[in-house]
């Protein structure tokens, strides 16, 4: 059996920058809290728990002891005035919101301040564009998966940075034609290492008889890696853990890829490729 595994696998720049700091902070503080998912995928939450780190969803039901605890910003960022609340009732507060994420929000937010409506290309109830909704004019925003006519004077079209870049492409094109405007800006703001993975995702899909995509089941960039590989070889799986290749017959494939999303650990890819490495 031939194993391919992508170029690019496990964490990203922005993931791994907030798991190592969060992993930091626990060792020299005793109440550590994220607020939210770090990022989406269980056995990295599994592993900051068992390193002492809590995790709490909600403004409204704060730990009992946030004042003499330090709270963690996940990577996709939050709303300003979440920001400032927890600030307020933490003894302190680590921004751990992905660089690239926060660029976003600083283009949106200055695209604003020139006169220009946003137009986002990407799921409302994603944590990222939750968190810049609310970083800029909420009421200058819009953010959508389905192309629709504006009427604007000044037209911004970007994009959830996880996104699959034709889509977004085809989305800003039709925006363009359906909306009436005198000017007109299309900024794709996908990250840069998520078009690598989208392009490799087709190539491997097309290379191998099966296709194994590594990453949390609620993860964004991991299902659109998944649906990709799907497009171009029907025995994609995406799989959380190696647990569930336990039941697949791979006796007679000769070719396999590996895909991760950008919040996959590598200790998860590890446990599959020693799993088919030692005949299932």
């Amino acid at each position: 059996m031939e194993i391919r595994l992508a170029s690019k696998i496990g964490f990203c720049y922005g993931v791994e920058r907030a798991y190592e700091k969060a992993l930091e902070l626990a060792k020299k503080n005793k109440n550590v809290y994220i607020y939210g998912d770090l990022v989406h995928n269980n056995s990295v939450k599994d592993e900051l728990v068992s390193k002492n780190i809590n995790f709490f969803y909600s403004l409204n039901d704060l730990p009992e002891n946030s004042k003499e605890a330090i709270c963690i910003i996940r990577a996709h960022g939050i709303p300003k005035k979440d920001k400032n609340f927890l600030k307020n009732n933490f003894k302190s507060v680590v921004d751990l919101t992905c660089p690239i994420v926060e660029k976003v929000f600083n283009y949106a937010y200055n695209m604003q301040k020139k006169g220009f409506f946003i137009v986002a290309y990407g799921k409302k109830d994603h944590a990222e564009m939750i968190g810049l909704k609310g970083n800029i004019d909420e009421k200058k925003i819009e953010i959508l998966k389905n192309a629709k006519s504006f009427k604007y004077n000044k037209l911004c079209i970007i994009t959830q940075t996880t996104m699959d870049y034709n889509n977004f492409k085809d989305f800003a094109s039709q925006i363009a034609k359906l909306s009436e405007y005198n000017e007109l800006v299309v900024k794709d703001t996908i990250c840069y290492e998520t078009k690598i993975r989208e392009k490799e995702a087709k190539d491997i899909a097309i290379w191998s008889e099966f296709v194994i995509i590594i990453g949390g089941k609620h993860s964004s960039n991991t299902r659109k890696l998944y649906e990709i590989s799907k497009k171009y070889n029907n025995n994609s799986i995406h799989i959380d853990s190696v647990k569930e290749l336990l039941y697949i017959d791979f006796s007679r494939i000769k070719k396999i890829g590996i895909l991760t999303g950008t919040s996959t650990p590598n200790k998860s890819i590890k446990e599959v490729i020693e799993f088919l490495r030692r005949g299932f």
